[in-house]
């Protein structure tokens, strides 16, 4: 798949501390590396529901609906600092366009978020600095409308397949056994909520809005987060509950995953010295990627968290080790994908996934 030229990031970023606490990777066996992380903070994508007293976009003023927030800001950074800390002795301290490849799906936030990574992740040396207050360089990154990877929802195959999967007689009585919850949420709203669709839409803004520092209202407390944040997830095994549906939300992600892990193992990755590839999306992506990986925690993926796909080369054999980190421990999990260990052979990973991966790309 061919991206659009690609961007140079805007962002300056003058001073900014953050501790320097996390501890290194295992560098000496690793060859490569993927990051597919979640934007930072944002603020709510409009005014919400009727009744919501924090209902004006004045309320996020500079930013507007939808925008990275300054704790966003924040956060995004910090993970560029963590992954500088985590790899450091592998990417070097000198920025090699080569080494790195990064890429956004077409959402500002998310576009803003990867231009707060990569200059977390890539600071200038001394020499390097083009104004000498400034501890920041141009990183190129990427975007693409017709995304497959990171969009594969948008496709006419994908959405004809969720349309027979939802009216199926198992998605609709789960959606129904929420109907107290459904009747509350109306009740308090002043909106008509069914599914569970309507009950994500609700719980992504609101906690957005509670990111930004607007108290909870009180009718809301004793449901907020977990028993929203419950039916909420549901949604996401709603979008990935066929084979194929899961082939479409995030198999097109890993195939680019296995396939460019194997080149470079082969020798054949162009350019030969990419050292990590970056990709910056959304909390659905990371669920869709934990889902058909078999270790999603029925937790919407927070703000900035991310997934680490680690190729090694341990005693002769080359495979994935699996690394989430959500912000709840100082270092990202290693996770253990089921059927196999914490070391993954990446045959093993292939054949354990082999029926998420597409065979073709068919749109």
């Amino acid at each position: 798949m061919s991206s659009s030229p690609y961007l140079w990031v805007s962002v300056l970023l003058v001073f900014i501390v953050v501790g320097d606490s996390h501890v290194e990777s295992s560098n000496d066996t690793l060859v490569l590396v993927h990051v597919l992380h979640r934007h930072g903070d944002r603020t709510p994508n409009n005014k919400g529901y009727k009744n919501n007293p924090i209902s004006n976009e004045s309320f996020y003023y500079p930013y507007g609906y939808g925008e990275v927030s300054k704790s966003g800001m924040t956060k995004a950074y910090k993970i560029g600092l963590l992954l500088r800390q985590r790899y450091k002795s592998y990417l070097g301290d000198v920025l090699n366009l080569k080494y790195n490849y990064a890429r956004s799906t077409g959402m500002s936030r998310t576009k803003a978020s990867l231009e707060l990574v990569l200059a977390g992740l890539w600071p200038p040396r001394n020499e390097e600095k083009f104004w000498p207050c400034l501890n920041w360089q141009p990183i190129p990154f990427y975007y693409d409308d017709d995304d497959m990877e990171l969009n594969g929802r948008k496709c006419q195959t994908y959405k004809d397949a969720y349309k027979v999967a939802y009216n199926s007689t198992e998605i609709q009585s789960a959606i129904s056994s929420y109907q107290e919850w459904y009747d509350y949420m109306s009740n308090y709203t002043g909106e008509d909520y069914s599914t569970p669709s309507d009950i994500f839409g609700f719980f992504m803004d609101i906690s957005a809005q509670e990111a930004y520092g607007y108290p909870i209202e009180d009718w809301l407390k004793p449901i907020y987060p977990d028993i929203l944040e419950t039916i909420a997830v549901q949604q996401y095994y709603f979008d990935t509950n066929t084979t194929l549906l899961k082939q479409y939300a995030a198999g097109y992600l890993l195939k680019k995953i296995i396939e460019d892990s194997r080149s470079k193992i082969n020798g054949t990755l162009q350019p030969e010295e990419r050292k990590i590839f970056i990709y910056s999306a959304h909390e659905r992506n990371l669920a869709f990627a934990l889902i058909i990986l078999g270790i999603f925690n029925d937790r919407v993926p927070p703000f900035g968290c991310f997934i680490l796909y680690e190729v090694h080369l341990i005693d002769g054999v080359y495979g994935f080790k699996i690394f989430y980190h959500d912000w709840t421990t100082d270092e990202p999990k290693l996770m253990t994908v089921p059927g196999c260990q914490e070391f993954c052979p990446i045959d093993t990973f292939t054949e354990l996934l082999k029926d998420v991966i597409p065979e073709t790309t068919v749109c």
